[in-house]
């Protein structure tokens, strides 16, 4: 047996760069699920930066958000789903009748049909309780020129 014959069942890392803190338009390339290394459910959305006011994240970078699926990140998720479909996320009643479990689990698959979407993004750094340092993401719809 060779030293690549697991080669087949290897799972690729999903790592990649993340947004800074700042302001964003960007394009959704990807948007899935997957479980990490150490098991957790994740979302993945990769990125395509077509406006930044960020010079480390130029126009062109490609960027990742890359939340837990767990109760704490779930209003951000729901959050990213109501921009995501053109819905003000601060419309909650509009927001809860259209962010369904149902639009979740469509919206995060291979070939998910949020690819090619248009979002506003600002991403602003907190301090967690531990101390430690989070990047919030606040998502946008833009609306349909």
């Amino acid at each position: 047996m060779g030293n690549f014959e697991s080669i087949g069942s290897a799972r690729m890392s999903g790592g990649g760069v993340y947004f800074l803190q700042g302001n964003y338009i960007v394009e959704v390339e990807k948007a899935f699920q997957m479980k990490s290394f150490k098991n957790a459910d994740l979302v993945i959305v990769e990125c395509k930066i077509v406006e930044s006011d960020v010079p480390e994240r130029a126009p062109g970078t490609r960027a990742s958000w890359v939340p837990k699926i767990n109760p704490e990140s779930m209003g951000s998720i729901k959050q990213f789903l109501a921009a995501a479909n053109g819905i003000d996320p601060s419309d909650d009643e509009t927001v809860n009748k259209e962010i369904t479990p149902q639009v979740a689990e469509l919206s995060f698959v291979t070939d998910s049909p949020l690819c090619g979407t248009k979002l506003g993004l600002q991403c602003v750094n907190v301090k967690t309780k531990a101390g430690g340092d989070f990047t919030k993401h606040v998502w946008s719809a833009i609306p349909a020129e």
